[in-house]
């Protein structure tokens, strides 16, 4: 074990890169606050050498190596991503912890490490939360994440360069300009070409020459991006004319018209633009991966849990949500059985047949963003299993809304990160020091509000679009969970913890008033008390993509919030 002396100095070599002097910048200010002087020399007052380079051989990925002896520390990458992660693992090792991007914890009195060499290399190629703090980028590199719709700079290690990133196949064909004189580059449902939530006709080479067309100039007016999403539109009507269908029901999935024209566009860009990647979705109706057909090695095929259970580990689970009407944010009941062709049956089929298999996974309740959501015990064991099936990325969606979130958003921000880094994490140790460190003198019962959600669901399944009726929402367990709050609020006062905790309090508070006949006596004050602190608190959607007032005023007057759908859209940049 080192013990640290109060003085440091680090050292770089001679053309060091912008990654290198920003980790630089980032030990000497971490470190400063901890109490460590940095000198220039190491001879000023025998201060220990840390060596930084960005030029070690062998270190790619994002991978680092971490040396500690009496003599000095020295951290190696072969590039600047990984220089830059493993400076927040030095600092983590130090015993420093970032928790959110506003909360942090600095160790007090001496610092120490393990002597030894340390190696590491992130699990996956791709990590990305799209929780709104992670979307930070200062936070989001402390937390070792390369998300692309984050705000991370080339300085900060870089990040996925992505021109768009999901759902196109409107802005390379649009209906509205297309579909009156080629009613015939869209859908055909029971023999019929539709305009209103229509797909493209994937058997058209007109539609092919666009959208080759469409990509070129995509390419040629963002220099500084390497993958382009070629997808469906976000609902369902797969092209059923006589040539789509001939190929689809020989591959035996819609998946295979997807596939055949996605590689066909990857063929023609490999030709000028081999560093380029297609991005294209196996979701809703094209999960179901293809027999015959093989994704080019140029095509990151993303497939989407959107229909699981989410409070039993996939890898057990074989239950399903039925049609999903994203939109609308809602989705058909649980499966009694597991059908034919679960998630985790696509899962090894795409595995088996794609190089570049991405995820997308969801993490939160849409239709109530605020309603407690019990998947803490699934977030390992989930991504535990994307690793075993070799996903190359992770895509982790949760509350993105332009604000905060409640139902313990914070803490599942914080283990998604940490898990998607190296999935064998004890996640007992991870929640313990983020509670610990976030909550500070209300650990304990926040410890104990934490563990009463890990264990909630039992044998009751959780989807992502569940009402505020849900079986493993009971009373008793709402009643349980208000205590531990309150005993966490009385411990907080006068604490940066106090508004934590009343921000988490929300959740609750929100389960008992969608809950309660809006006939209930005090129902409306109670409502729009709820309200005002939500917007204090910096609450800013109760339902995806739902204005705040209106959404209230549903909440209000309607047991569960059943007419959500009627809350106007709002919308704005990711």
């Amino acid at each position: 074990m080192l013990r640290l002396p109060q003085f440091l100095s680090i050292l770089c070599p001679d053309n060091t890169s912008e990654c290198v002097r920003y980790a630089r910048e980032e030990l000497v200010r971490w470190l400063g606050l901890a109490g460590i002087v940095l000198l220039p020399e190491p001879s000023a007052y025998n201060a220990l050498p840390l060596v930084l380079t960005d030029q070690a051989p062998g270190l790619f990925g994002g991978a680092f190596r971490l040396t500690v002896s009496e003599t000095g520390i020295r951290l190696e990458a072969s590039e600047g991503c990984g220089i830059v992660y493993g400076t927040y693992a030095l600092l983590e090792a130090m015993g420093f912890r970032f928790l959110t991007s506003d909360c942090e914890t600095i160790p007090v009195g001496p610092l120490t490490l393990e002597t030894g060499t340390v190696e590491e290399a992130p699990a996956f190629q791709a990590r990305e939360l799209f929780w709104r703090d992670a979307m930070d980028g200062a936070f989001a590199v402390r937390l070792r994440l390369n998300s692309a719709r984050s705000t991370i700079t080339p300085r900060q290690g870089g990040k996925l360069m992505f021109y768009n990133f999901s759902h196109s196949f409107d802005t390379l064909v649009p209906v509205n300009q297309w579909f009156d004189s080629h009613p015939e580059y869209f859908s055909m449902r029971e023999g019929v070409r539709i305009r209103n939530k229509t797909q493209l006709c994937l058997s058209n080479p007109e539609v092919l020459a666009l959208c080759i067309a469409g990509v070129r100039r995509w390419i040629r007016e963002n220099p500084e991006c390497r993958i382009f999403s070629v997808s469906m539109n976000d609902w369902y009507n797969p092209c059923e004319c006589p040539a789509c269908r001939a190929i689809d029901e020989a591959e035996g999935s819609p998946a295979g018209s997807v596939i055949r024209f996605v590689n066909a566009i990857a063929d023609d860009l490999a030709l000028d633009c081999p560093d380029v990647l297609l991005h294209t979705f196996a979701y809703l109706y094209c999960r179901k991966p293809p027999r015959q057909t093989r994704p080019r090695k140029n095509v990151i095929v993303r497939l989407c849990s959107i229909e699981c259970c989410f409070s039993h580990p996939i890898g057990e689970c074989g239950k399903e949500r039925g049609e999903i009407d994203v939109q609308n944010g809602s989705a058909q009941n649980f499966t009694g059985d597991a059908p034919a062709g679960t998630f985790l049956d696509d899962l090894r089929g795409w595995s088996e047949i794609c190089d570049r298999l991405f995820i997308w996974d969801y993490t939160t309740n849409y239709a109530n963003y605020l309603l407690p959501f019990p998947n803490l015990n699934v977030l390992q064991a989930n991504i535990k299993l994307f690793q075993a099936m070799g996903v190359k990325g992770v895509f982790e969606q949760g509350n993105f809304s332009h604000g905060q979130c409640s139902a313990l958003g914070q803490l599942k921000t914080y283990l998604l990160a940490k898990l998607l880094w190296n999935p064998d994490q004890d996640v007992d140790t991870l929640i313990k020091d983020f509670v610990e460190g976030y909550y500070k003198p209300a650990a304990q019962p926040m410890l104990q509000y934490v563990g009463l959600w890990q264990n909630a669901a039992g044998e009751c399944h959780a989807g992502i679009y569940d009402m505020p009726d849900a079986p493993y929402l009971s009373d008793a367990l709402l009643s349980e969970a208000a205590s531990c709050l309150n005993a966490a609020l009385r411990l907080a006062e006068g604490t940066s913890a106090y508004s934590r905790i009343q921000r988490e309090e929300l959740s609750i508070r929100y389960a008992r008033l969608a809950r309660e006949a809006p006939t209930a006596f005090g129902h409306a004050d109670a409502v729009e008390a709820f309200l005002s602190d939500a917007r204090r608190l910096g609450i800013t959607e109760l339902f995806e993509r739902k204005a705040l007032e209106p959404s209230a005023e549903v909440l209000k007057h309607q047991r569960y919030a059943k007419n959500r759908a009627d809350v106007p859209a709002i919308f704005y940049p990711i």
